[in-house]
C-alpha cells in the first residue's frame, strides 16, 4: 500500500490505470475539470463558446476589470445562459468518467476541488461512489493526520471553487495542526508560485504561509503551479511538494518520496 497524489488532471484520467492499485489510497488535489486549459487555451469553455471568440472575449474581459469578468462568467456559466444545458452536459460526463476511473481501480481516494472545478457538479457526481471521498478538514491515513482545504484564492473571474483570504483563512485556522497539509493552492513564497512558462506567478495563499509557520506540519502537498521553478524544497521544517501537472506530464507523487 502507498499513498499516492495527483493534481491538475484537467480531463486527463485514463493514466491513472496502472499507475495506481487496489491497495493504494489516492490523494487528488483539484483541477479535475478541464474547464479551460491557459496553456493552450483548450478545455470545455472554449469549445463550448468557440475559441477564437472565448480568446477575445476573455481579453476584452480582463482589460475592463473584475466586474466585466464576473459578467462573462456569469454569461457562460449562468442556468439562464444559452450556453449553459451544453456546458452542464459536458461537465457532467466529465466528472462521471472520473469517478468511473477511481471506482474501477477500487483505491480509496480523497479528492477536493481547484480553481477550475465546479464544486456542486463533483460532489453530485461523486455521491455514492465506493471509495471515494470529497475531502473537506481533518483525515487519518496511515497513522498520520492529513487536512484537506479545497478551492482556491479569488480571481478575477471569482470562479465558484473560489474564495476571499479571510474565508479560505478561517479553513486553515478551523483545521489545527495536521500532519500532512493538502490544498490546490500553493504558499505565496515566490519559489513556489512562481511559472516559467507563464512567465509569471499564480495567485498562492499568504494563509498557508503562515499556517506552516505555525504548525510546521511534515508536509504540505499542493498542485495549481503547472511548470513550477522549482517542484519542492522547505519552509521552515515543513517540506513543500508541487506533486505535479497530470494531465501533461501524467506524474503520480509518493507520499514519503523526498527526492525532489
Amino acid at each position: 500500500m502507498a499513498i499516492k497524489l495527483i493534481s491538475d488532471p484537467h480531463g486527463r484520467f485514463e493514466g491513472l490505470r496502472g499507475a495506481v492499485d487496489p491497495s493504494d489510497i489516492l490523494l487528488v488535489l483539484g483541477d479535475i475539470l478541464d474547464l479551460v486549459d491557459w496553456s493552450d487555451v483548450s478545455g470545455i469553455l472554449p469549445e463550448v463558446l468557440g475559441r477564437e471568440e472565448f480568446i477575445s472575449r476573455v481579453r476584452e474581459a480582463v482589460a475592463r476589470g473584475t466586474e466585466a469578468a464576473v459578467a462573462l462568467r456569469d454569461e457562460l456559466m449562468s442556468p439562464e445562459g444559452s450556453k449553459f444545458p451544453l456546458l452542464q452536459e459536458r461537465v457532467w460526463e466529465q466528472y462521471c468518467r472520473f469517478a468511473d476511473v477511481l471506482e474501477g481501480i477500487g483505491c480509496r481516494s480523497y479528492v477536493i476541488y481547484g480553481n477550475g472545478d465546479l464544486p456542486a457538479l463533483l460532489e453530485k457526481a461523486l455521491e455514492g461512489r465506493e471509495g471515494i471521498v470529497l475531502a473537506d478538514g481533518r483525515v487519518e491515513i496511515d497513522g498520520l493526520l492529513f487536512g484537506f482545504i479545497p478551492g482556491a484564492i479569488h480571481s478575477p473571474f471569482r470562479m465558484p471553487a473560489e474564495m476571499g483570504e479571510e474565508e479560505y483563512n478561517r479553513k486553515l485556522e478551523g483545521l489545527g495542526r495536521v500532519d500532512v497539509l493538502c490544498t490546490h493552492v500553493p504558499p505565496q513564497a515566490e519559489e513556489f508560485v512562481h511559472d516559467v512558462v507563464a512567465g509569471r506567478p499564480v495567485v498562492g495563499s499568504s494563509g498557508i504561509l503562515a499556517y506552516l509557520e505555525r504548525h510546521a506540519p511534515l508536509y504540505h502537498y499542493h498542485g495549481h503551479v503547472h511548470q513550477p521553478r522549482r517542484r519542492g524544497g522547505l519552509l521552515g521544517r515543513t517540506k513543500v511538494i508541487n506533486v505535479g501537472y497530470f494531465k501533461r506530464q501524467g506524474y503520480v507523487h509518493v507520499h514519503g518520496n523526498d527526492g525532489i
